[in-house]
């Protein structure tokens, strides 16, 4: 360890400076209390541990699998994505706390989090990913409250690979070794209700119907009075996507490949923007729409088409629709599906849900779940506690930095743990509306 070698590290532009690793009990994590106490009150990380099986021989056990589960998705919310991060923080007062009891014990070591990793199995891993939707039909909303719609956001992402990782296969498209992960959120909230983890090589839509009528029984039941619809990038418009989608009557707006048909009956209206873009030199926008039947649909739908010409070139999109109106007004509905992709950002970035590292498939879809589950909470206590606040839209990282990064001076006594966060801090008044929202909250 760095300290053991450096008693005294010195700087050469403060020659009074001098620092150590010896300031005793000191947590740099200490705003994580304020989540902790919202996932108590809303029972969130119980459900999770409820999902598990602890198969392992009790006597040969320390760390019990709830105290293990917490420990790691709270690591994650914290930053710490890598396993090998527990050996380090296993002794710091904060996971402690939020993972357990708050004793001085150690928690589980990098080994132990594997063998945890590692063990669970595929009905822990599904059980795991119907979470994030149980939490949205829970506390999304109000309980005697019901939106006018429900608008469900589909969408892949690449998780390059760099290993010998199961099912790690090589991707044209993205050129490249990779998983496939599959993610759904509710577009009017931006709340996650769900991911799945893909083999390398699976197509854009694959599992897409599997995971749509899996979930639906369950938003119908809470939601019977909100209608459902769905929008998706271009690879998931597949017969079997749009069929399923028609016969649960739910409105869509998909992305599509080109063909030859396509291009041809969009040949004219591109040329016409081409000439009037050069005559006006400023952008030119065509929305527009026509019928078609593929060879592999039961009958004619509705194509959309987006033309643009500006300076930066030429742009042309295709979308299928079940959906009336204008088509103008539904392009512009598709393209608001921005808010999928900043969560994904989120979820990859601030999160780094790309760190599917072990060998075996079903431990990093495992992984994948926590990761999901870690964006989860985050969302819900941003919804709930940061409203009207200036972390009300805030990614993960930056509430992170903001509000969960607070140094602290553990005391310990035989019955208190004290927290004294740092006297000059600017999240402060923050910190101390979080805390009275929480304590006033209703049960």
């Amino acid at each position: 360890m760095a300290h053991s070698s450096y008693k005294q590290l010195r700087f050469g532009f403060q020659p009074k400076l001098q620092a150590d690793f010896e300031g005793g009990t000191i947590t740099s994590d200490g705003g994580l209390a304020l989540i902790r106490e919202f996932d108590a009150q809303k029972a969130l990380t119980g459900d999770v541990i409820g999902c598990m099986r602890d198969a392992r021989d009790s006597r040969y056990t320390r760390h019990d699998i709830g105290t293990l589960v917490r420990q790691r998705l709270y690591q994650i919310v914290a930053g710490y994505e890598d396993a090998n991060d527990a050996d380090r923080l296993r002794g710091d007062p904060t996971f402690q706390l939020v993972a357990g009891d708050g004793s001085d014990c150690s928690l589980g070591s990098q080994p132990t989090i594997c063998r945890l990793e590692n063990s669970v199995e595929w009905p822990a891993v599904y059980r795991l990913s119907d979470q994030p939707l149980n939490w949205f039909c829970r506390h999304a909303y109000a309980s005697d409250k019901e939106p006018e719609e429900l608008l469900l956001d589909v969408d892949g992402t690449d998780d390059p690979t760099h290993g010998n990782q199961q099912f790690a296969l090589f991707h044209g498209a993205y050129d490249q070794h990779m998983y496939h992960p599959l993610c759904w959120f509710e577009a009017h909230t931006g709340l996650i209700l769900k991911t799945r983890l893909r083999p390398g090589r699976d197509h854009s839509a694959s599992f897409l119907v599997e995971d749509l009528r899996h979930m639906l029984p369950r938003l119908r039941r809470r939601f019977s009075q909100s209608r459902i619809l769905v929008r998706a990038d271009a690879g998931m418009a597949t017969p079997e996507v749009e069929q399923a989608l028609e016969e649960e009557g739910i409105g869509y707006v998909l992305g599509i490949g080109t063909n030859a048909v396509f291009k041809k009956w969009a040949a004219p209206r591109i040329d016409a923007a081409g000439r009037r873009y050069q005559r006006l030199q400023k952008p030119v926008s065509i929305r527009t729409s026509f019928r078609h039947r593929a060879r592999s649909w039961p009958r004619q739908r509705r194509i959309l088409v987006k033309i643009d010409v500006s300076a930066t070139g030429l742009n042309v999109r295709f979308m299928v629709t079940n959906r009336y109106g204008r088509a103008r007004d539904l392009i512009a509905w598709y393209d608001r599906r921005g808010t999928a992709e900043n969560s994904i950002k989120e979820l990859k970035l601030d999160l780094q849900a790309d760190r599917l590292s072990c060998h075996r498939f079903r431990a990093n879809a495992f992984r994948l779940q926590l990761h999901t589950l870690a964006l989860a909470l985050i969302a819900y206590f941003r919804r709930s506690v940061l409203t009207g606040t200036a972390l009300a839209q805030a990614s993960v990282g930056t509430i992170r930095v903001a509000l969960l990064k607070v140094g602290a001076r553990v005391l310990r006594s035989a019955r208190r743990i004290r927290f004294h966060l740092a006297s000059h801090w600017p999240g402060q008044n923050l910190f101390l509306l979080c805390h009275l929202r929480l304590m006033t909250a209703p049960t």
